[in-house]
Order: C-alpha cells, then sequence, then structure tokens
C-alpha cells in the first residue's frame, strides 16, 4: 500500500516522509512537541472525548481539529495515533474498520493498581501495529504482548528555563487533584505540605487555578524554591520535567519511573516517607545555596535527557517505521 501512495505523493509533489496522521486530543504541550516532526495532525473528536485547552499550550500551525464525530474524506490519512489505551485505542479500532491504515499506539499512563490479573492481561492484548512507551518503567509494567519501543518526554528548555528570580515556598502542579487523589496522592500532599509557604497550579474547584498562559506557568516553576511531587501512579509527570528545567529542586516519591530521571542527594532528593519527604523540602527551605544546586543538576538532567532534537528524531524514526507497516 505505501508503495502506491508514494507514487500519489510524488505524483501530488508531496514529500515521501510528510505524513497525516489521524490522532485526538491528549497532552497539549506533549503534543506540541510532536508536532515539531513537521507532519500534520488532524485531531478526530466525539462527545466524550477531550478538547484541546489551550491555556495549557497554543495549538501548532501544523494540528488541526476536526468537527465532532466528521472524518474528512479528503483527507489522505497514513495511519492513526492513540494516545492511551483506555478510549482512544478502541476508538482508533473502530475508525480503522473503514480506513484500513495501521494504528500506533502510545501510551502514557499505567495499568490500574486495582486490576485483577485477568483486566491487566486483557489489556495487554490491546496494542497498535506499532507500540510506544515514555519509559522503561512503563513498558515493563505493561508487558503487552507485543513489541514496543520508548521514547522519553522532550521540554522546551528554552521556554522551561531559569530567570534569576528570587525563589520561596513549594509548588505543587496539578489539575483536578483532589479528584484525582488515586494517582495524584492530594492527601499525601496535603499532610506533607501542612503549614509550609505552598503553592498549587492547576484547575481544582476549591483549591487552585490553572495558569492563564504557559509563560504564567512558567513564572511559577522560575520562583518556586522546591518543586514537591506526590503522585503515586504517574510513570513521569510533565510538571515534574518542567519544573526541573526551570531550575527548581525536586521533592518526589520514589516510585514508578521517577528514578530514570531523579538520583537522590544529587538533583533532588527522593522517598516514601512523608515525614523524610517534609523534612527534606524544609532543608531546602533553609539552605537556598543546596537548593539552587539541586536545581542547577536538575536542569542538566532534563537537558541531557529530554532534548527536543532527540525527541524528533525518535518520534520521525517511529512514524516512519509505522507508515511501512501495510495493512
Amino acid at each position: 500500500m505505501h508503495k502506491i501512495k508514494n507514487l500519489f505523493r510524488k505524483i501530488q509533489g508531496i514529500p515521501d516522509n510528510k505524513y497525516n496522521i489521524l490522532t485526538f486530543n491528549t497532552h497539549e504541550r506533549y503534543q506540541t512537541n510532536q508536532c515539531l516532526t513537521g507532519h500534520n495532525f488532524y485531531a478526530f473528536n466525539w462527545p466524550e472525548g477531550k478538547s484541546w485547552f489551550t491555556e495549557h499550550a497554543p495549538m501548532p500551525e501544523n494540528y488541526y481539529q476536526i468537527p465532532e464525530g466528521e472524518l474528512y474524506s479528503g483527507i489522505d490519512f497514513d495511519f492513526i495515533l492513540a494516545h492511551s489505551k483506555f478510549g482512544q485505542l478502541q476508538i482508533a479500532q473502530q475508525i480503522n474498520q473503514h480506513l484500513q491504515i495501521p494504528i500506533l499506539c502510545l501510551e502514557h499512563t499505567l495499568p490500574l493498581q486495582q486490576w485483577s490479573n485477568e483486566q491487566l492481561e486483557l489489556f495487554q492484548n490491546f496494542y497498535g501495529d506499532v507500540n510506544v512507551f515514555i519509559t522503561e518503567y512503563s513498558k515493563d509494567k505493561w508487558n503487552i504482548n507485543a513489541s514496543s519501543d520508548v521514547i522519553y518526554h522532550a521540554v522546551d528548555t528554552d521556554l522551561f528555563k531559569p530567570a534569576g528570580l528570587e525563589r520561596k515556598g513549594v509548588l505543587t502542579v496539578a489539575h483536578d487533584f483532589i479528584n484525582r487523589d488515586y494517582a495524584l496522592n492530594y492527601q499525601g500532599w496535603e499532610r506533607i505540605t501542612q503549614g509550609l509557604d505552598r503553592k498549587v497550579v492547576g484547575a481544582t474547584d476549591g483549591l487552585s487555578e490553572a495558569a492563564k498562559s504557559v509563560d504564567e506557568l512558567v513564572q511559577a516553576y522560575q520562583q518556586a524554591a522546591v518543586y514537591i511531587n506526590p503522585s503515586t501512579l504517574s510513570p513521569v509527570p510533565t510538571s515534574m520535567l518542567e519544573a526541573m528545567a526551570c531550575g527548581c529542586a525536586v521533592v518526589s516519591m520514589d516510585n514508578c519511573a521517577i528514578p530514570e530521571f531523579i538520583e537522590h542527594g544529587v538533583n533532588g532528593y527522593l522517598s516514601n516517607d512523608e515525614e523524610e519527604l517534609r523534612s527534606w523540602i524544609k532543608h531546602l527551605f533553609d539552605k537556598p545555596e543546596v537548593a539552587h544546586q539541586m536545581g542547577e543538576a536538575a536542569r542538566k538532567t532534563i537537558l541531557e535527557k529530554c532534548g527536543k532534537e532527540r525527541f524528533i528524531s525518535e518520534w520521525n524514526n517511529i512514524f516512519d517505521k509505522t507508515y511501512e507497516v501495510i495493512k
């Protein structure tokens, strides 16, 4: 099939390696970085689906919203990119009954802790023609019955960077923090930070508001002395990586893929003991020079592991690999 498509691309003057990708609104800043690959992304919308929130990131020029329930017949889609096994992959499979093109499945989350072995085995058989996870830890936990690749996040380190501002307090970035306690550990955060100079950025009723722009979010990172990551069910929170890029000292739960990015005592502090996490925050408050050194080491880690050039190259390789799948 791809050989015929390549022939038509040449006739139409379209580059062989520029794809039309059918996808879904998921994580705005992650998908903004994916758009740097230069392909065209078209977001399918359905009633229960997520909208693109411009407060999280402006929509890139090569990212397009399709009206709800529509699939433009005039667009020659090359493959479908689903960002989750929870709904998106199933919808992609339904759509593909008509399109018959490869499906690329990217999974950002982890299996739910309350699942039985039977439920996990069921989801281990939900996969695409090509499969990607965001960390090695995630790949191992899902252990799907198909080959898969790992691509680390990218962070725009030209945007998320230190600014030499006065730093104070402990910051957390979380949306719907209270209702998502099962994953984000709101109750643990409450105990760890009780009585401390603390701030939450994110839309949570009765607690906090979302940043009005990406620039406002960046400034929150730049002004925080410490970033606390209390989450218990996230492979690696994007907000933590962004805080590190902004030179913020990080105190985090020691779980999931966090140790792939944080080395205790070098570029942050790790523990699963709430009192110990609280003591590390207070230590960094009392020792701003240590917090500064931790923040510098944290940013260095992001520059090394989460660079855009690496991210773009690896995703382009995956897109080429997906396009070559013959349906």
